[in-house]
């Protein structure tokens, strides 16, 4: 390995340093903060009146619906070419949000919060709504009134960032890139589950941080530099060159050092394995869905898991759904957990016959309910082979829920194929699993 008296070293910790430098610069500004401060007490008592729940709770919320609205943003605006310009449009258009004439709880801005809400969250939106209800203790309509009114001003400070910077659609990718650290660490543990429902994971490692950022975030904010600093122009392009060469020569050079050390200890590997094995520590055993007992009105109980759609769909049930407007139940989703096909086809295994008993009953216990159900496909394969996929597996789940009493309950059945799928074609497996489900929406 290089030491501190190496050329290459020394080349390397130069580089190095000023690479930190210019992302101290970069990091300057805290978009969660200025979110945060944004929202005054001033509105969490208009919000806390105008919603019927306590002050306390209005805040409690807050504090998740931030940064889960930036994770959104976040991973709308990474997901490719079409999110990022979805994004910088919305943000653009939404900077009037913010002006001081603005009244957040207006039927306009409402209205348009609830549209970025469906195209932030798609069919994950009733679980983060539910998630955030949960976490803070108030009415599952009252979270998705109060995302539909904050959802605007988050995304209006963005524009505005954004217009102050001139940043470009993948300049603004490569800013809320920048700022992942930030708003994933202000998401309370209890919301742990949106990072999966949005395909975002926790911070890695240093290595990881480092290629991100030598990927994104440097290359984004050459134009703030250059702004700060307009008479060296040239400075900039230099000092990355020199990062670009000082890390090559390093890591070329340990890379070859490495090699080495482990050809010369190769005797000696076996013993060094059996010496590890005995001072290994365990790794904690992973934590599956916790099961929980669902009590209906009518006293029956159902054995599901605690998030699953039978906990949320019971949850909802019982709450003022009636009050909400037909499009604002339009954009509520619940996702089937348990609900399975064999490979390529419509026909259910048996295990999903359980779920489908358990959605019955639930409809039976709110007559007034009605539900449709949606089917989904990721992106992969033919479009129109998908949507009739998609079409005949909520035809299969509607069949089931119709030969079990609840015919009338059940007022449709739609395939979607791809149409709301998040997860790229090129996106590893366990992104495009989140595209494939069966969903219901709660109707009048």
């Amino acid at each position: 390995m290089p030491t501190e008296n190496n050329l290459d070293y020394i080349i390397f910790k130069f580089g190095i340093t000023i690479f930190l430098q210019l992302k101290t610069q970069s990091m300057a500004f805290n978009l969660m903060e200025t979110v945060k401060n944004y929202f005054t007490s001033e509105f969490t008592n208009q919000a806390s009146s105008s919603l019927g729940e306590s002050s306390s709770g209005i805040s409690k919320a807050l504090t998740a619906i931030i940064p889960t609205g930036l994770a959104g943003i976040l991973s709308k605006a990474t997901s490719g070419s079409d999110g990022a310009n979805s994004i910088f449009d919305m943000a653009k258009n939404a900077i009037g949000s913010i002006s001081g004439n603005s009244n957040l709880s207006s039927p306009e801005n409402t209205q348009n919060g609830t549209s970025m809400l469906s195209s932030l969250f798609g069919s994950n939106q009733s679980g983060i709504v539910s998630a955030i209800s949960n976490f803070a203790g108030i009415k599952n309509s009252s979270a998705s009134s109060l995302m539909s009114m904050g959802l605007p001003a988050i995304m209006g400070l963005l524009g505005k960032h954004a217009e102050q910077n001139n940043l470009t659609p993948s300049g603004l990718s490569g800013f809320l890139s920048s700022q992942k650290d930030h708003i994933m660490n202000a998401l309370p543990s209890g919301l742990s589950s949106v990072t999966g429902m949005l395909g975002l994971g926790a911070a890695g490692t240093a290595a990881a941080s480092v290629a991100s950022h030598l990927k994104s975030g440097v290359t984004n904010t050459s134009h703030q530099i250059e702004e700060k600093a307009k008479g060296t122009n040239w400075l900039v392009p230099l000092i990355l060159i020199l990062i670009a060469v000082a890390l090559l020569w390093y890591f070329s050079r340990s890379c070859g050092e490495t090699r080495q050390s482990t050809a010369a200890s190769t005797d000696t590997s076996a013993a060094a394995q059996n010496a590890d094995t005995s001072t290994a520590v365990a790794a904690p055993a992973p934590t599956g869905p916790v099961s929980i007992k669902v009590k209906l009105p009518n006293g029956k109980e159902l054995d599901a898991y605690k998030g699953g759609i039978e906990d949320q769909l019971v949850t909802f049930l019982s709450g003022d759904w009636k009050s909400l407007s037909d499009d604002s139940l339009k954009a509520i989703w619940f996702n089937f957990d348990n609900l399975n096909f064999n490979t390529g086809t419509a026909t259910l295994v048996p295990e999903s016959e359980k779920q489908l008993d358990n959605i019955a009953e639930i409809l039976k216990a709110f007559p007034d309910a009605k539900i449709k159900i949606g089917g989904y496909t990721d992106v992969t394969g033919n479009a129109a082979a998908n949507k009739k996929l998609s079409q005949d597996r909520a035809n299969a789940a509607k069949n089931g829920l119709d030969k079990r009493g609840v015919a009338k309950q059940v007022i449709g059945a739609e395939g979607y194929g791809s149409q709301f799928a998040k997860a790229a074609a090129t996106a590893p497996d366990s992104e495009k699993a989140l595209d494939r489900h069966v969903s219901v929406s709660v109707r009048k």
